[in-house]
């Protein structure tokens, strides 16, 4: 929040006009005034007056906190987010610059940043240029970020600088980052959390709290099935890979994830090279998005809030049908199946959807 807004709220919550608070302070109310719309702010010898007439100090009026709460750090990214929705790249990275420069200490915003702008660069075709500058932006975010007293925050950081360095087979690069994350901990505090919020009633808390762990372990048990899968191919193990796969299918299908429950195939099928089991299960997981998973679909989640992004399934669903497809024409792996006729009927069924959210109005690779 800016000195402009502190002052305003600050203002209003003790009842003051613009007159009666420049009277107190024995300035004009025109100066009030420009302090609240931001053309001049206050002297610094007036400071100390103005923090104790509006009860508060003069750090708070400086705006002079290091770190941001996790309410204002999601302002911040749906703030982000709605920019970027409506097309404008350099306007979007500009907020998010303008963002760290208030706090550039913050590690919490500086991984929140990154990872907005990763998904950005996913979810929205822009030329690739800026492609790669919002890469390289997202990449030295994530490189402060792990520098930064958040421990939490740089750990994070590093995780997902790893995660990036072996998606580029930069494996020295990610094997440095990965030495420096802690040791996988058993121990998980909102295990204990949950026990107490039982043991006092707080049956709601215990409840959102118990949909979110179960989430993090549904989404870790489902890419260990899926790596499981990939990994048997490889070891020539095809049969036990096709196991694991329905396996994962039947696993995602308890929980509404159709979508999801057809990856691990998908995979199997890329490692095996067969462009016509492919097609056949893609096609599959097509017409799972076109009406994809929200968590209010499941009794597992009903205490979840939903995101305004759900609000919309229809559009939602025709974007990461947009996201799915440009990962296939991209990707080295999937080479042969950009090749095979099957594939290039599906490209041509959405071909209207791949086309329909692009806020540039131009499609990469064509």
């Amino acid at each position: 929040m800016e000195m402009k807004d502190v002052i305003r709220e600050k203002r209003r919550a003790m009842g003051f006009t613009q007159e009666q608070m420049a009277d107190y302070l024995g300035v004009s109310a025109p100066a009030v005034n420009k302090w609240e719309s931001g053309t001049t702010c206050p002297d610094m010898a007036i400071l100390p007056a103005l923090a104790r007439l509006l009860g508060t100090d003069p750090n708070t009026l400086l705006c002079f906190h290091e770190n941001l709460s996790k309410e204002e750090i999601a302002a911040y990214g749906n703030e982000v987010a709605e920019t970027a929705r409506q097309g404008d790249i350099e306007k979007t990275m500009e907020l998010v610059k303008k963002r760290i420069k208030e706090y550039p200490r913050c590690g919490a915003l500086l991984y929140q940043m990154a990872t907005l702008l990763r998904g950005i660069r996913i979810l929205f075709s822009f030329p690739e240029e800026k492609v790669e500058e919002v890469q390289a932006l997202a990449v030295s975010l994530l490189e402060r970020a792990m520098e930064c007293e958040d421990k939490n925050a740089a750990d994070l950081s590093r995780y997902a600088l790893a995660a990036m360095y072996i998606q580029e087979e930069a494996y020295e690069k990610a094997g440095e980052l990965i030495e420096q994350l802690p040791e996988y901990q058993s121990i998980d505090k909102r295990q204990l959390q949950i026990s107490m919020y039982m043991k006092e009633g707080k049956n709601q808390e215990a409840a959102e709290l118990l949909e979110r762990k179960l989430n993090s372990l549904i989404q870790e048990v489902f890419l260990m099935l899926d790596q499981l899968a990939t990994a048997s191919v490889r070891e020539g193990e095809n049969k036990r890979a096709w196991e694991l796969a329905e396996y994962s299918q039947k696993v995602m299908e308890i929980f509404k994830w159709s979508y999801s429950g057809l990856t691990a195939a998908f995979d199997v099928a890329l490692e095996e090279r067969d462009g016509k089991r492919c097609a056949e299960i893609l096609e599959e997981m097509l017409k799972a998005l076109e009406n994809p998973w929200t968590m209010k679909d499941s009794i597992l989640f009903a205490h979840q809030k939903t995101k305004n992004v759900e609000a919309d399934g229809s559009d939602t669903g025709k974007q990461m049908i947009k996201v799915l497809l440009a990962s296939i024409e991209k990707e080295e792996r999937c080479d042969f199946l950009r090749n095979t006729d099957e594939y290039r009927k599906l490209r041509e069924k959405y071909s209207s959807v791949i086309g329909s959210s692009d806020p540039q109005g131009t499609e990469k690779g064509e």
